[in-house]
């Protein structure tokens, strides 16, 4: 199957390619760049003072939903002459508090409040999403948002040359099977699902998704015969969505890379893998056999090592059987191919050892009840086991609606991220979905922020406004706040 598309596309692909490649480099001396102007005239920074050498940052409670600030958005909220968050542009009006942590230089505001550390201060954000503080930028987490001033990232003031700054994008599901597959044969456009969040994936500099559906020019579209049918074909002229939108890799450890009803046996798994290295698309989590099924995607940012993992825990959950899972012998094996299974032995000997080998680990789990707001009890504590093994942070999916994040051991921890390309739209939940946003110093995450998007037309997401993003993200915390009361 071809399309009248295909030299368009290879054109957009050429470009996100060269553009990626061009902005690594540039990550690559951003730490010269930085200390070499010094912070006092580095954008996106409180300027720094003769008593003050280090870049300092304006820092706001994650759960305020607001990202950027122009520079005098800063300087009203310094002096005193902004009182409310919606006179600097934020969606959502909320009195500000101004809090001052004790020993560090507030750049002229007035603290209502002081508080001793730092560790007080993410309590006090976490209590008061309407406070903001002025701290040094060495200092900052995850658990605190560090806003941007005229779009500049305050985290490159301290990047080197050995701690580089970066972007990791994660997106879920991408299943652009039956509706989806539909309005692309129909539009005679097959990247058309990814076009409105393409250029946002564009600017990380390492991103990866969930990919669930067969890929495949000879097996029939189950849709043309059923409308509802939960086996999913696309064509290959569909993978140029992928490098449109500059996925690194996909993972396949899920139920619909070699599960499907309609008889194929392995036919669809082999022309998925056979037609993504075809493409030069990276997969993991699957195989021929179980060690390329276990085996590691591994990329590289500004000299940082960043390995991947993807498990199966729905087609081959070995270790936590359950309603949530689809009875199939889906997983690979010395002898068969397949997905990656969920053994929590094998698993964390595999994310210890690659703890020793490289720098950044992620393990990306396919697991977890549908529909439910959140992950199992189960599912949680053997995220967690992950981090104590030596993973940087961990994604889930498979739910196909968003079930919150939490932090263990200051460790950010995504759950349930939902579909990303997928034609549900019989609920809010279902529509919707968040893009993962990482920002690297080196090996440590030290910013989060959760891109939400909404599918339309059953076939394509677009990123959500600022006033819908409100909404959107207060579901987030419920989920959160609702693992923090019942899973401890």
């Amino acid at each position: 199957m071809t399309t009248t598309s295909a030299p368009r596309q290879t054109d957009e692909r050429n470009t996100v390619l060269e553009s990626r490649a061009s902005r690594r480099d540039l990550i690559r001396g951003a730490g010269a760049i930085a200390l070499g102007a010094g912070f006092a005239g580095l954008p996106g920074v409180i300027a720094a003072q003769e008593s003050t050498p280090e870049a300092r940052a304006l820092v706001v409670s994650p759960r305020l939903p607001l990202w950027d600030v122009t520079t005098d958005a800063v300087t009203a909220i310094l002096d005193g002459s902004a009182t409310d968050w919606a006179e600097v542009d934020c969606p959502l009006p909320l009195p500000i508090r101004r809090i001052g942590i004790d020993g560090v230089d507030a750049a002229g505001m007035t603290a209502e409040e002081t508080v001793a550390d730092y560790e007080a201060l993410v309590a006090a954000l976490d209590t008061n999403r309407g406070a903001v503080a002025v701290a040094p930028v060495t200092m900052l987490d995850s658990r605190v948002t560090a806003l941007r001033m005229d779009g500049v990232d305050p985290f490159l003031a301290i990047a080197t040359e050995d701690s580089p700054v970066f972007h990791v994008g994660i997106a879920g599901d991408m299943i652009p099977g039956r509706n989806v597959n539909l309005h692309m044969r129909g539009y005679g456009d097959f990247i058309f699902p990814w076009r409105r969040v393409a250029p946002l994936m564009q600017q990380f500099d390492f991103s990866f998704g969930n990919f669930e559906c067969v890929i495949s020019d000879t097996i029939p579209f189950p849709e043309d015969t059923a409308a509802n049918a939960l086996d999913f074909v696309m064509p290959t002229d569909a993978i140029e969505g992928l490098h449109l939108s500059g996925f690194d890799a996909v993972s396949l450890a899920n139920n619909h890379s070699v599960y499907n009803g309609s008889g194929w046996g392995f036919d669809g798994f082999n022309d998925t893998t056979a037609n993504l290295q075809a493409a030069g698309m990276p997969y993991f989590g699957a195989g021929q056999d179980l060690d390329q099924a276990r085996a590691p995607y591994v990329g590289e940012v500004a000299g940082k090592s960043i390995a991947l993992i993807g498990i199966d825990g729905v087609t081959a959950n070995v270790d936590f059987p359950g309603s949530w899972m689809v009875t199939d012998e889906s997983g690979a094996t010395a002898s068969k191919p397949g997905t990656n299974p969920l053994v929590e032995d094998q698993i964390m000997a595999d994310i210890s050892a690659l703890a020793g080998q490289y720098d950044i680990v992620i393990p990306f789990f396919h697991m977890g009840e549908q529909y439910h707001w959140m992950l199992s009890s189960w599912a949680i504590e053997l995220s967690r086991r992950c981090v104590d093994a030596g993973a940087t942070t961990v994604i889930t999916s498979h739910p196909h609606v968003t079930q919150g994040m939490e932090w263990y051991n200051d460790t950010p921890l995504f759950f349930g991220i939902g579909n990303f390309i997928y034609d549900q739209m019989f609920t809010v939940d279902t529509a919707q979905a968040h893009i993962v946003d990482l920002t690297f110093h080196g090996d440590r995450i030290v910013g989060m922020r959760m891109h939400a998007v909404h599918t339309e037309d059953f076939t394509q997401p677009r990123l959500l406004g600022p006033n819908e993003r409100v909404a959107f993200m207060d579901r987030i915390w419920r989920s959160h706040d609702f693992i923090r009361t019942h899973v401890p």
